[in-house]
């Protein structure tokens, strides 16, 4: 049995539906308890349900086309028949939109539900006006996953509202801190993804080390116009890195509207507007944040006074037909102050309880300021040409700063019971008693500038796209950091001739460099007596004068859509990924530059087949994709929170292998949820290490470790988003979120990495959130505003203690600890949003 058919036979499963329905019950619990804090009647509202074909021009269907519902929240994607079927609570009459790349957006009128149930829409193919065009292949509209950004105000998230907690819940996507906004792809590391912004890269601050200190990511939420992710295989005119892409499109407005929103997280709001005649438009946004509220739940408590802020802009000019100016412009500042007080963490199992308790002394005053500005100048001679000019600038100026002296005791505990424990009762033993201090004085700059000029091209059935670029990269760090341990009055690690310390680290560099880089793709059609066949192939070449290296990406990817059954379509993408270096993977752990460092090396497979199929009168979706990375030239490295430190030596090889399953579709009728399982493995062999084992009678053998895993090998992977509200009130929703993923492996610090072989516990995280409209009650009032829901949300709903890292303590017996440090715990959150 094929597993497409294994999941149509599972969710049609009796006992599949009645577990759907219980889940269900308990959701509409949350719900019912929700309506009758905020006290509101309940409204019935019926379901209409809208079907039709949707064409082009010349009668030819158009697959895998948006249809939405204006001003609501309902729609659904054509087959590959064209065909295209949901359900919608929107009342009489309404306005749809149907919308898919290369076509101009159609909004139709619906008066009636006979009409809704019979509609025939005719999209018509963009033209030369470069207001409205923007020439793009079908084969990355089909092979990434395509994100409603409209859901990151739904999704109940710690992170205040960034574009990645979205991305965390995507196919092939696992994380293990609700704090940071970073994700790993199918073994990658934080470093491994890209992020495009209207075609332009964009970078994040280097000195990063915990999720405390991150702020808002760099994509506004309420600018975007559209969002899409690639876990992998992804064609050449996308840049360099090993794991995925995220690539983002900004709005150009054609009427004023804004929107604000706040919450115990924070606040923000945007701007959008164009001209009468619509050659200029322009979209502003600003956002504030903090994570004060959820940091008061962490083991070390103190005084925490993080303060996030962010302002972009995007502003597009059409000069003429043919002519148009954009310009894209950001700035953030985000501060992170800490005093600490004290911490108290029990651990251990309940045969071996521990206890860990430190005072603190000393604070930790962290600043990061990022600006980014970049224009574009577009041409279109015509329908089937355009080229496109863009000049970017990045600029970053990052400071860590800190001095924290702890008190630590390291204590047995015969009983935990959860009560304060009693020294003369409860049996408490001191084993470990110590200072520790921690001292850090970093700072770097950092300046990107670059050029880019592309091209694309409808010849007939091909599509030609390439791209030439030039990019400056200066960098210049400063690194003063070391920490300082003392046990029962010996420093650690013991010396009678000197005091050393526990971990050191000093650098002072400077590096300036340049790289050259470019593609060319070709995308065209083939069709064949059994279906068509879309494929694009293409190659990057680049070349870094750091290294003098120069490499070469070949490319494929092909998309067959068979005849014999027109509700399946399979994919197959292969290609040479080679990341180079950025300043991060160049340093060295003793504080200097790699000249020699080389880009890392990947060659992916991806199969995979995408399945639409009916179930409880809805329309569904099962994606499921597997991989192969054969990677060459690595680059070791470790990780602690969220900082990575490289080896800077390009001295290990590894692999990565898994399969990941997605199904999405309307399991509560009108709307969208879905659910991913991810299993992978990714192993590597550091070439030169090894260590040496005595037997009993004094004799050495050298051992090589081989293949062991990476400090990314979550071996399973499952998310969750589901949508419900209740039958006879639409307006009273509940959104649920749910992560789970196995544990990362970790070590003791400043260890080889081959001691590496414990497992963390697995993260586990359920966040859930109620909503209740305003909107009617806005426009009783005649008021500007078109929708508004105001929200409860809970964080960590079963207050599950997940682990991030480990503080390490020595006994009086020199006996090595790993006392977890854990993330949030259970937080309500009020959210209020508007647009207007």
């Amino acid at each position: 049995m094929s597993s497409k058919h294994f999941f149509e036979l599972f969710i049609t499963h009796p006992a599949t539906l009645k577990m759907l329905l219980t889940v269900r019950k308990i959701l509409y619990l949350f719900i019912i308890i929700f309506a009758m804090l905020l006290q509101q009647p309940m409204l019935g509202q019926n379901h209409i349900q809208i079907k039709g074909l949707i064409t082009d021009s010349l009668k030819e269907v158009i697959p895998f086309a948006n249809i939405s519902v204006i001003d609501g929240t309902n729609g659904g994607v054509s087959d590959d028949k064209g065909q295209f079927s949901f359900s919608s609570k929107q009342k009489l009459p309404f306005q749809l939109q149907a919308s898919s790349v290369g076509y101009h957006t159609a909004t139709i009128d619906v008066t009636s539900q006979q009409q809704a149930q019979n509609l025939k829409i005719v999209l018509s193919q963009k033209h030369e006006s470069l207001g409205q065009v923007d020439i793009e292949g079908q084969v990355s509209d089909q092979s990434f996953s395509k994100i409603d950004p409209k859901l990151v105000n739904r999704l109940p998230d710690a992170g205040g509202g960034n574009i990645e907690a979205l991305v965390k819940s995507q196919m092939g996507v696992s994380s293990n801190n609700e704090l940071s906004s970073q994700y790993r792809v199918r073994g990658g590391n934080y470093d491994e993804n890209l992020v495009y912004v209207n075609d332009i890269e964009i970078y994040r601050p280097f000195l990063i080390r915990s999720g405390q200190q991150e702020g808002l990511s760099f994509v506004s939420p309420n600018l975007i116009s559209s969002l899409k992710f690639s876990p992998g295989g992804f064609e050449a005119q996308y840049g360099d890195k090993m794991s995925s892409v995220l690539d983002v499109k900004y709005k150009q407005p054609q009427q004023l509207s804004g929107s604000v929103s706040a919450s115990l997280l924070g606040a923000s709001g945007h701007i959008e507007g164009s001209s009468k005649d619509q050659r200029f438009t322009a979209i502003t946004g600003v956002r504030y944040k903090t994570n004060k509220y959820l940091l008061g739940t962490l083991d070390v408590s103190g005084d925490y006074n993080p303060s996030f802020f962010d302002a972009q802009t995007f502003l597009t000019y059409r000069l003429s037909d043919h002519w148009q100016l954009e310009a894209l412009g950001y700035y953030s500042q985000n501060n992170y102050n800490f005093i600490p007080v004290d911490r108290e963490t029990a651990f251990g199992t309940i045969n071996e309880a521990k206890k860990l308790k430190i005072y603190f002394e000393g604070e930790e005053k962290d600043l990061f300021q990022t600006g980014l500005g970049a224009v574009s100048l577009k041409f279109a001679p015509g329908s089937n040409n355009q080229y496109k000019f863009t000049a970017m600038a990045y600029r970053t100026f990052e400071e860590v700063t800190y001095d924290i002296v702890g008190q630590y005791w390291l204590q047995n505990i015969e009983n935990l019971d959860g009560s304060t424990p009693n020294p003369q009762e409860d049996g408490i033993e001191n084993i470990g008693v110590g200072t520790n201090l921690e001292h850090a004085r970093n700072q770097l700059f950092g300046n990107i500038q670059n050029m880019a000029f592309q091209g694309k091209h409808q010849l007939d059935k091909h599509l030609l796209s390439w791209e030439v670029k030039y990019q400056h990269e200066y960098f210049k760090d400063f690194i003063n950091e070391w920490e300082m341990r003392d046990s029962a009055g010996y420093s650690l690690p013991y010396s009678d001739k000197e005091v050393k310390l526990v971990y050191s680290y000093n650098a002072d560099l400077e590096t300036s460099s340049n790289r050259f880089t470019s593609y060319i793709q070709d995308e065209f059609k083939i069709d064949t007596d059994n279906g068509f066949l879309l494929i694009n192939a293409g190659i990057r070449a680049s070349y870094w004068d750091f290294n003098n290296e120069f490499l070469l990406s070949p490319r494929v990817n092909v998309l067959l859509h068979p005849n014999t059954n027109a509700t399946t379509r399979y994919r197959f993408a292969a290609g040479l990924y080679n990341q180079s270096p950025l300043y991060r993977e160049m340093r060295t752990p003793e504080g200097t530059i790699n000249e020699n460092i080389k880009a890392q090396k990947s060659l992916q497979l991806v199969g995979g087949l995408d399945h639409i199929f009916e179930a409880m009168d809805r329309q569904f979706t099962f994606t499921t994709e597997a991989y192969y990375k054969h990677m060459t030239d690595l680059n070791p490295y470790q990780v602690d929170n969220v900082r990575i430190r490289y080896s800077g030596n390009n001295n290990a090889k590894g692999y990565a292998a898994g399969v990941d399953f997605k199904i999405n579709g309307e399991f509560v009728k009108g709307v969208e949820s879905w659910a991913n399982l991810s299993i992978m493995k990714t192993e590597e062999d550091i070439l030169d290490d090894y260590y040496i084992e005595t037997d009993e009678d004094g004799n050495e053998t050298v051992v090589y470790p081989g293949y062991i895993p990476r400090p990314s090998d979550q071996r399973v992977s499952l998310s969750v988003f589901f949508q419900d509200y209740l039958p006879n009130n639409p307006t009273f929703r509940v959104n649920l979120n749910l992560l789970y993923s196995t544990g990362l492996p970790f070590g003791p610090p400043q260890s080889p990495r081959y001691m590496a072989v414990h497992r963390m516990p697995a993260y586990r995280r359920v966040d859930i959130g109620f909503a209740k409209e305003l909107t009617k009650w806005f426009n009783k009032n005649n008021t500007i505003v078109k929708d508004c829901w105001i929200g409860l949300e809970v964080f960590n709903l079963f207050d599950i203690s997940n682990t991030i890292s480990y503080f390490w303590v020595r006994d009086i017996h020199n006996r090595q600890y790993a006392v977890p440090n854990y993330l949030t715990s259970r937080r309500i959150n009020l959210k209020l949003s508007a647009h207007f």
